[in-house]
Protein backbone atom coordinates (compact mmCIF):
# COMPACT_ATOMS: atom_id res chain seq x y z
CA UNK A 1 0.00 0.00 0.00
CA UNK A 2 1.30 3.55 -0.96
CA UNK A 3 0.24 7.08 -0.64
CA UNK A 4 0.34 9.57 -3.33
CA UNK A 5 0.61 13.02 -1.39
CA UNK A 6 -0.58 15.99 -3.83
CA UNK A 7 -1.57 19.61 -3.07
CA UNK A 8 -4.99 21.03 -4.60
CA UNK A 9 -3.25 22.43 -7.64
CA UNK A 10 -4.06 25.50 -9.66
CA UNK A 11 -2.23 26.42 -12.96
CA UNK A 12 -2.26 28.42 -15.90
CA UNK A 13 -2.42 31.69 -16.82
CA UNK A 14 -4.39 33.85 -13.96
CA UNK A 15 -4.23 31.37 -11.28
CA UNK A 16 -3.28 33.23 -8.74
CA UNK A 17 -7.10 34.26 -9.03
CA UNK A 18 -8.33 31.55 -7.19
CA UNK A 19 -6.76 32.66 -3.91
CA UNK A 20 -10.39 34.74 -3.94
CA UNK A 21 -12.33 31.62 -3.69
CA UNK A 22 -10.04 30.06 -0.39
CA UNK A 23 -11.95 30.88 2.92
CA UNK A 24 -9.68 33.01 5.43
CA UNK A 25 -8.77 36.74 5.77
CA UNK A 26 -5.60 37.32 7.11
CA UNK A 27 -2.60 36.24 5.36
CA UNK A 28 0.69 35.74 6.51
CA UNK A 29 3.04 36.13 3.13
CA UNK A 30 6.64 34.53 3.50
CA UNK A 31 8.50 36.05 1.08
CA UNK A 32 12.19 37.20 0.25
CA UNK A 33 13.28 41.11 -0.58
CA UNK A 34 14.57 39.92 -3.94
CA UNK A 35 10.98 38.55 -4.23
CA UNK A 36 9.41 42.33 -2.99
CA UNK A 37 12.19 44.11 -5.03
CA UNK A 38 11.11 42.57 -8.91
CA UNK A 39 7.61 43.64 -8.19
CA UNK A 40 6.40 40.25 -7.48
CA UNK A 41 5.05 40.97 -3.56
CA UNK A 42 3.35 43.81 -5.39
CA UNK A 43 0.77 41.48 -7.62
CA UNK A 44 0.03 39.13 -4.95
CA UNK A 45 -1.11 42.21 -2.24
CA UNK A 46 -3.08 44.00 -5.42
CA UNK A 47 -4.94 41.08 -5.39
CA UNK A 48 -5.17 40.68 -1.67
CA UNK A 49 -6.29 43.69 -1.24
CA UNK A 50 -8.89 43.46 -4.14
CA UNK A 51 -10.16 40.42 -2.73
CA UNK A 52 -10.64 41.95 0.60
CA UNK A 53 -8.13 40.43 2.38
CA UNK A 54 -5.90 41.73 4.82
CA UNK A 55 -2.28 40.35 5.24
CA UNK A 56 1.57 40.98 7.12
CA UNK A 57 4.90 39.81 5.05
CA UNK A 58 7.36 38.65 6.47
CA UNK A 59 10.41 39.09 3.51
CA UNK A 60 13.43 38.32 5.98
CA UNK A 61 14.28 34.84 3.82
CA UNK A 62 17.58 34.24 2.21
CA UNK A 63 18.85 31.64 0.33
CA UNK A 64 19.75 28.05 1.71
CA UNK A 65 17.48 29.37 4.89
CA UNK A 66 19.17 29.12 8.15
CA UNK A 67 17.40 27.18 11.07
CA UNK A 68 17.37 30.78 13.10
CA UNK A 69 15.19 32.39 9.61
CA UNK A 70 12.66 30.15 10.27
CA UNK A 71 11.93 30.79 14.30
CA UNK A 72 12.29 34.48 13.61
CA UNK A 73 9.29 33.85 10.85
CA UNK A 74 7.53 31.57 13.26
CA UNK A 75 7.20 34.27 15.88
CA UNK A 76 6.09 37.00 13.73
CA UNK A 77 3.06 34.45 12.32
CA UNK A 78 2.27 33.83 15.92
CA UNK A 79 2.34 37.75 16.73
CA UNK A 80 -0.09 38.27 13.63
CA UNK A 81 -2.12 35.30 13.92
CA UNK A 82 -2.88 34.15 10.73
CA UNK A 83 -5.45 31.90 9.20
CA UNK A 84 -3.96 31.59 5.55
CA UNK A 85 -0.29 31.27 5.21
CA UNK A 86 0.88 31.98 1.59
CA UNK A 87 4.65 31.28 0.43
CA UNK A 88 5.46 33.39 -2.54
CA UNK A 89 8.97 32.14 -3.93
CA UNK A 90 11.64 29.26 -4.61
CA UNK A 91 12.37 26.72 -2.84
CA UNK A 92 14.13 28.26 -0.16
CA UNK A 93 10.73 30.49 0.83
CA UNK A 94 8.54 27.66 0.06
CA UNK A 95 10.64 25.59 2.91
CA UNK A 96 10.87 28.24 5.49
CA UNK A 97 7.49 28.78 5.22
CA UNK A 98 6.78 24.90 6.04
CA UNK A 99 8.85 25.15 8.74
CA UNK A 100 6.80 28.37 9.91
CA UNK A 101 3.57 26.87 9.25
CA UNK A 102 4.25 23.73 11.40
CA UNK A 103 5.71 25.61 14.61
CA UNK A 104 2.86 27.67 13.70
CA UNK A 105 0.42 25.05 14.50
CA UNK A 106 2.47 23.63 17.39
CA UNK A 107 4.24 26.66 18.76
CA UNK A 108 6.30 24.37 21.64
CA UNK A 109 7.91 22.80 18.64
CA UNK A 110 11.39 23.09 17.30
CA UNK A 111 12.63 21.96 13.96
CA UNK A 112 14.01 18.51 15.39
CA UNK A 113 10.29 17.74 16.09
CA UNK A 114 9.19 18.16 11.89
CA UNK A 115 9.79 14.13 11.19
CA UNK A 116 8.27 11.57 9.93
CA UNK A 117 7.68 9.94 13.09
CA UNK A 118 5.84 12.41 14.76
CA UNK A 119 2.15 11.50 14.36
CA UNK A 120 0.68 14.32 16.33
CA UNK A 121 1.74 16.32 13.53
CA UNK A 122 -1.02 14.32 10.86
CA UNK A 123 -3.20 16.25 13.16
CA UNK A 124 -2.44 19.71 11.28
CA UNK A 125 -3.62 22.52 9.53
CA UNK A 126 -5.95 23.81 12.49
CA UNK A 127 -4.92 27.25 12.38
CA UNK A 128 -4.07 28.09 9.00
CA UNK A 129 -4.12 26.70 5.50
CA UNK A 130 -0.99 27.07 3.46
CA UNK A 131 -0.67 28.09 0.27
CA UNK A 132 2.54 27.87 -1.80
CA UNK A 133 3.13 30.33 -4.95
CA UNK A 134 6.27 29.32 -6.62
CA UNK A 135 8.24 32.34 -8.45
CA UNK A 136 10.68 29.76 -10.30
CA UNK A 137 10.38 26.22 -12.09
CA UNK A 138 12.14 24.08 -10.57
CA UNK A 139 12.24 23.21 -6.75
CA UNK A 140 8.80 21.93 -6.69
CA UNK A 141 8.74 22.36 -3.04
CA UNK A 142 5.17 23.67 -3.68
CA UNK A 143 4.10 20.07 -3.85
CA UNK A 144 6.40 18.51 -1.62
CA UNK A 145 5.91 16.61 1.76
CA UNK A 146 9.89 17.95 3.10
CA UNK A 147 11.48 21.25 3.96
CA UNK A 148 15.48 21.58 3.41
CA UNK A 149 16.41 24.23 6.53
CA UNK A 150 20.41 24.86 7.11
CA UNK A 151 21.76 24.61 10.96
CA UNK A 152 25.51 24.88 11.50
CA UNK A 153 27.04 21.80 12.76
CA UNK A 154 30.45 20.55 12.91
CA UNK A 155 31.72 24.01 11.26
CA UNK A 156 29.39 23.61 8.67
CA UNK A 157 25.97 24.86 7.46
CA UNK A 158 24.37 21.41 6.97
CA UNK A 159 21.05 20.69 5.07
CA UNK A 160 18.36 19.14 7.42
CA UNK A 161 15.70 17.63 5.43
CA UNK A 162 12.80 17.80 7.52
CA UNK A 163 10.41 15.58 6.47
CA UNK A 164 6.55 14.80 7.23
CA UNK A 165 3.46 14.11 4.61
CA UNK A 166 1.67 17.09 6.32
CA UNK A 167 3.22 19.69 5.02
CA UNK A 168 2.09 19.29 1.58
CA UNK A 169 0.92 22.66 1.49
CA UNK A 170 -3.04 23.29 1.07
CA UNK A 171 -2.70 24.54 -2.35
CA UNK A 172 -0.36 24.89 -4.80
CA UNK A 173 -0.74 27.57 -7.29
CA UNK A 174 0.82 27.53 -10.31
CA UNK A 175 1.23 30.69 -12.60
CA UNK A 176 3.42 31.44 -15.38
CA UNK A 177 3.18 35.12 -14.20
CA UNK A 178 5.91 34.65 -11.56
CA UNK A 179 8.46 32.66 -13.90
CA UNK A 180 8.55 35.55 -16.95
CA UNK A 181 11.30 37.33 -15.38
CA UNK A 182 13.43 34.74 -14.74
CA UNK A 183 16.97 35.14 -15.85
CA UNK A 184 18.12 32.98 -18.42
CA UNK A 185 20.79 31.55 -15.92
CA UNK A 186 18.30 30.88 -13.12
CA UNK A 187 16.34 29.51 -15.86
CA UNK A 188 18.46 26.94 -16.53
CA UNK A 189 19.56 25.91 -12.98
CA UNK A 190 16.08 25.78 -11.52
CA UNK A 191 14.77 23.73 -14.78
CA UNK A 192 18.21 21.44 -14.15
CA UNK A 193 17.03 20.91 -10.88
CA UNK A 194 13.42 19.38 -11.92
CA UNK A 195 15.05 17.46 -14.47
CA UNK A 196 16.76 16.00 -11.66
CA UNK A 197 14.20 15.35 -9.78
CA UNK A 198 12.23 14.05 -12.30
CA UNK A 199 14.86 11.36 -13.85
CA UNK A 200 16.15 10.56 -10.16
CA UNK A 201 12.52 10.06 -9.31
CA UNK A 202 12.12 7.66 -12.10
CA UNK A 203 14.54 5.10 -10.63
CA UNK A 204 14.23 5.57 -6.95
CA UNK A 205 13.76 2.86 -4.88
CA UNK A 206 10.53 3.93 -4.00
CA UNK A 207 9.25 4.31 -7.75
CA UNK A 208 5.73 3.77 -8.76
CA UNK A 209 3.58 4.25 -11.54
CA UNK A 210 2.00 6.92 -10.62
CA UNK A 211 5.46 9.08 -10.04
CA UNK A 212 6.78 7.65 -13.69
CA UNK A 213 3.86 8.80 -15.55
CA UNK A 214 4.33 12.09 -13.80
CA UNK A 215 8.08 11.97 -14.30
CA UNK A 216 7.91 10.93 -17.78
CA UNK A 217 5.98 14.08 -19.05
CA UNK A 218 7.82 16.57 -17.27
CA UNK A 219 11.50 15.15 -18.90
CA UNK A 220 9.60 15.89 -21.92
CA UNK A 221 8.66 19.13 -21.39
CA UNK A 222 11.73 20.17 -19.78
CA UNK A 223 14.09 18.91 -22.82
CA UNK A 224 11.23 20.80 -25.55
CA UNK A 225 10.67 23.82 -23.61
CA UNK A 226 13.83 24.95 -21.70
CA UNK A 227 15.81 25.69 -24.95
CA UNK A 228 12.75 27.87 -26.36
CA UNK A 229 12.61 29.63 -23.05
CA UNK A 230 16.45 30.07 -22.67
CA UNK A 231 16.64 31.69 -26.28
CA UNK A 232 13.32 34.10 -25.51
CA UNK A 233 12.70 34.47 -21.41
CA UNK A 234 9.56 36.01 -22.61
CA UNK A 235 7.48 32.90 -24.42
CA UNK A 236 4.30 32.70 -22.54
CA UNK A 237 3.68 29.29 -23.76
CA UNK A 238 7.49 27.85 -23.17
CA UNK A 239 7.29 29.50 -19.32
CA UNK A 240 3.74 28.03 -18.53
CA UNK A 241 4.56 24.53 -19.71
CA UNK A 242 8.23 24.49 -17.85
CA UNK A 243 6.39 25.61 -14.93
CA UNK A 244 4.24 23.06 -14.85
CA UNK A 245 6.87 20.32 -15.66
CA UNK A 246 8.49 21.24 -13.04
CA UNK A 247 5.45 20.48 -10.45
CA UNK A 248 5.33 17.03 -12.62
CA UNK A 249 8.52 16.44 -11.49
CA UNK A 250 8.23 17.95 -7.85
CA UNK A 251 5.15 15.21 -7.50
CA UNK A 252 7.61 12.48 -9.28
CA UNK A 253 10.09 12.69 -6.36
CA UNK A 254 8.39 13.91 -3.46
CA UNK A 255 6.24 10.34 -3.72
CA UNK A 256 9.08 8.04 -4.87
CA UNK A 257 12.41 10.15 -3.62
CA UNK A 258 15.51 11.57 -5.39
CA UNK A 259 18.67 9.45 -4.38
CA UNK A 260 22.57 10.08 -5.42
CA UNK A 261 22.42 13.36 -7.27
CA UNK A 262 20.83 15.44 -4.80
CA UNK A 263 22.71 13.73 -1.66
CA UNK A 264 26.18 14.77 -3.52
CA UNK A 265 24.07 17.98 -4.56
CA UNK A 266 23.43 18.64 -0.69
CA UNK A 267 26.80 18.18 0.88
CA UNK A 268 28.30 20.55 -1.94
CA UNK A 269 26.10 23.19 -1.22
CA UNK A 270 26.76 22.76 2.17
CA UNK A 271 30.68 23.46 1.79
CA UNK A 272 30.73 25.52 -1.59
CA UNK A 273 27.32 27.53 -1.35
CA UNK A 274 26.65 26.57 -4.95
CA UNK A 275 22.88 27.20 -6.25
CA UNK A 276 21.17 23.68 -5.39
CA UNK A 277 20.01 23.30 -9.21
CA UNK A 278 23.33 23.87 -10.42
CA UNK A 279 24.84 21.08 -8.47
CA UNK A 280 22.32 18.64 -8.59
CA UNK A 281 21.95 19.30 -12.39
CA UNK A 282 25.52 19.18 -12.76
CA UNK A 283 25.80 15.63 -10.80
CA UNK A 284 22.93 14.04 -12.69
CA UNK A 285 25.19 12.74 -15.61
CA UNK A 286 27.99 11.26 -13.68
CA UNK A 287 25.28 9.28 -10.90
CA UNK A 288 23.45 8.49 -14.56
CA UNK A 289 26.78 6.75 -15.97
CA UNK A 290 27.29 5.69 -12.44
CA UNK A 291 24.43 3.61 -12.13
CA UNK A 292 24.73 2.36 -15.58
CA UNK A 293 27.67 0.80 -14.81
CA UNK A 294 26.63 -1.12 -12.03
CA UNK A 295 28.55 -4.81 -11.87
CA UNK A 296 25.81 -6.17 -10.74
CA UNK A 297 23.39 -8.54 -12.96
CA UNK A 298 21.17 -8.23 -13.94
CA UNK A 299 21.13 -4.08 -14.10
CA UNK A 300 18.18 -2.25 -13.13
CA UNK A 301 19.25 0.35 -14.23
CA UNK A 302 19.66 -0.17 -17.96
CA UNK A 303 16.28 -1.79 -17.84
CA UNK A 304 14.77 2.11 -16.46
CA UNK A 305 17.01 4.40 -18.12
CA UNK A 306 16.45 2.28 -21.71
CA UNK A 307 12.37 2.40 -20.95
CA UNK A 308 12.57 6.12 -21.02
CA UNK A 309 14.59 6.80 -23.82
CA UNK A 310 12.33 5.06 -26.14
CA UNK A 311 9.41 5.98 -24.13
CA UNK A 312 10.25 9.61 -25.81
CA UNK A 313 11.23 8.46 -28.61
CA UNK A 314 15.15 8.85 -28.35
CA UNK A 315 15.55 5.17 -29.10
CA UNK A 316 14.15 2.34 -30.78
CA UNK A 317 12.02 -0.41 -29.44
CA UNK A 318 14.39 -2.82 -31.33
CA UNK A 319 17.56 -1.13 -29.68
CA UNK A 320 19.38 -3.23 -27.39
CA UNK A 321 18.55 -2.02 -23.98
CA UNK A 322 22.19 -1.06 -22.77
CA UNK A 323 22.64 0.83 -25.80
CA UNK A 324 18.67 2.83 -25.83
CA UNK A 325 19.92 3.38 -21.69
CA UNK A 326 23.44 5.42 -22.64
CA UNK A 327 21.09 7.44 -24.75
CA UNK A 328 19.88 9.16 -21.58
CA UNK A 329 23.21 10.31 -20.88
CA UNK A 330 23.84 11.80 -24.61
CA UNK A 331 20.47 13.41 -24.61
CA UNK A 332 21.63 15.29 -21.15
CA UNK A 333 24.97 16.23 -22.29
CA UNK A 334 23.27 17.81 -25.26
CA UNK A 335 21.02 19.22 -23.01
CA UNK A 336 23.35 20.90 -20.73
CA UNK A 337 25.61 22.37 -23.85
CA UNK A 338 22.40 23.13 -25.31
CA UNK A 339 21.61 26.20 -22.74
CA UNK A 340 25.57 26.80 -22.00
CA UNK A 341 24.95 24.95 -18.65
CA UNK A 342 28.16 23.93 -16.27
CA UNK A 343 29.64 20.70 -16.61
CA UNK A 344 32.25 20.20 -14.06
CA UNK A 345 33.15 21.37 -10.99
CA UNK A 346 36.13 23.37 -11.37
CA UNK A 347 34.48 25.35 -13.85
CA UNK A 348 32.51 27.33 -10.74
CA UNK A 349 36.26 28.63 -9.66
CA UNK A 350 36.72 26.28 -7.26
CA UNK A 351 40.88 25.43 -6.48
CA UNK A 352 42.18 22.47 -6.65
CA UNK A 353 43.61 22.65 -2.72
CA UNK A 354 40.16 23.84 -1.65
CA UNK A 355 38.44 20.84 -3.55
CA UNK A 356 40.83 18.62 -2.31
CA UNK A 357 41.33 19.64 1.31
CA UNK A 358 37.36 19.53 1.89
CA UNK A 359 36.58 15.93 -0.07
CA UNK A 360 36.16 13.82 3.75
CA UNK A 361 33.32 16.00 4.83
CA UNK A 362 31.42 15.99 1.40
CA UNK A 363 31.36 12.57 1.68
CA UNK A 364 30.80 12.62 5.59
CA UNK A 365 27.81 14.66 4.57
CA UNK A 366 26.66 11.97 1.69
CA UNK A 367 26.55 9.47 4.38
CA UNK A 368 24.55 11.73 6.32
CA UNK A 369 22.01 12.21 3.16
CA UNK A 370 18.68 9.97 3.41
CA UNK A 371 18.63 10.14 -0.18
CA UNK A 372 22.37 8.60 -0.80
CA UNK A 373 20.51 5.16 0.22
CA UNK A 374 17.70 5.68 -2.70
CA UNK A 375 19.34 4.79 -5.98
CA UNK A 376 19.80 1.26 -6.89
CA UNK A 377 23.30 1.11 -6.86
CA UNK A 378 25.03 2.86 -3.32
CA UNK A 379 28.93 3.93 -3.57
CA UNK A 380 31.03 3.54 -1.19
CA UNK A 381 33.68 5.62 -0.08
CA UNK A 382 36.18 5.44 -2.40
CA UNK A 383 33.26 5.51 -5.33
CA UNK A 384 31.91 8.83 -3.55
CA UNK A 385 35.82 9.95 -3.89
CA UNK A 386 35.64 9.06 -7.09
CA UNK A 387 32.50 10.35 -8.56
CA UNK A 388 33.53 14.03 -6.25
CA UNK A 389 36.40 13.80 -8.59
CA UNK A 390 35.44 12.65 -12.06
CA UNK A 391 32.63 15.72 -11.52
CA UNK A 392 35.60 18.19 -10.57
CA UNK A 393 37.59 17.02 -13.49
CA UNK A 394 34.60 16.70 -16.09
CA UNK A 395 35.53 12.96 -17.11
CA UNK A 396 32.87 10.27 -17.71
CA UNK A 397 32.29 7.40 -15.16
CA UNK A 398 33.99 4.46 -15.98
CA UNK A 399 33.36 2.41 -12.86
Amino acid sequence: MWHFYCPNIIYGEDAIDFIEKIKGERCFIVTDKTIEDLGYLKILTDKLDKFGKNYSVFADVVPDPHEEDVMKGKDKCIEYNPDIIIALGGGSVIDSAKGIWAIYEYPEYTLDNINPFNDQLYDFANKAKFIAIPTTSGTGSEVTWAAIISRFQDNAWRKMSLPHMSLVPTYAIVDPIFPMGMPPKLTVNTAFDALAHAIEGYISSWRNEFCNALGLKAIELIFKYLPIVYKDGNNKEGRDLLHQAATMAGLTFSNSQVHLGHAMGHSFGAIFSSHHGEAVGLFLRYVTQYLLNSPVEPNESIEVYSNIAKKLGWAKWSDDPKKAAYVVVEKINELQKEVDFITNLKDLGIKREDFDSNLGKLISLCYQDPSSVMAPRTPNKEEFTKLYTYAYEGKDIDF
